[in-house]
């Protein structure tokens, strides 16, 4: 399956110069994960958090509020930083496909399935085909063939007279200033 997972939305991965948890090393074995700074975690207590296995990782107090970089790293009240994880197999998959997920090749792959997908998207809005109007293979099979040649009239009509096939939408909110510019 190829989709791209979801950002890292933490304070610290959408601040330009932050620590997200890609910027701290995490010792399995030993249950340890050291900060860019070089502190050592004090606490690693595995948890459930909605439903499923996670892993709360707690950072000395004391030893985060002397960093010096201790605003790019933590936001809370408290002053001292904390990580959530999820267990070994699927931290280290999140982490190898959101890697992955930069690289030209998978976006190239995307590129075509997103493609696909529009295509999809466009014969279920435009021709309904989520059900079919008939009864029996042989007059499904043509109604398909008949969405299909209509979705490629659509397309070449668009191509040949320079109009997009979908227009830009705009909110009522941006209509209401236009029109009290105008």
């Amino acid at each position: 399956m190829v989709t791209p997972l979801m950002a890292d939305h933490s304070p610290q991965a959408r601040a330009a110069e932050g620590f997200d948890k890609s910027s701290f090393r995490i010792d399995w074995t030993t249950r340890t994960v050291r900060c860019p700074e070089g502190s050592t975690s004090i606490g690693w207590h595995p948890v459930t958090q909605h439903g499923l296995d996670a892993i709360v990782v707690e950072f000395d107090r004391w030893d985060c509020r002397a960093c010096p970089s201790q605003k790019r790293c933590t936001t809370s009240v408290r002053g001292s930083r904390m990580l959530t994880l999820r267990p070994k197999e699927a931290h280290e998959a999140l982490a190898r496909a959101r890697t992955e997920q930069k690289t030209k090749t998978w976006k190239d792959k995307y590129a075509l399935i997103a493609g696909i997908e529009g295509t999809v998207n466009q014969a279920l809005d435009i021709t309904g085909l989520r059900r079919a109007r008939y009864r029996g293979l042989q007059k499904v099979r043509l109604q398909h063939a008949f969405s299909a040649t209509a979705i490629n009239i659509i397309r070449l009509d668009a191509h040949w007279t320079d109009h997009p096939l979908r227009r830009v939408r705009t909110s009522r909110l941006e209509r209401l200033a236009y029109k009290l510019t105008a």
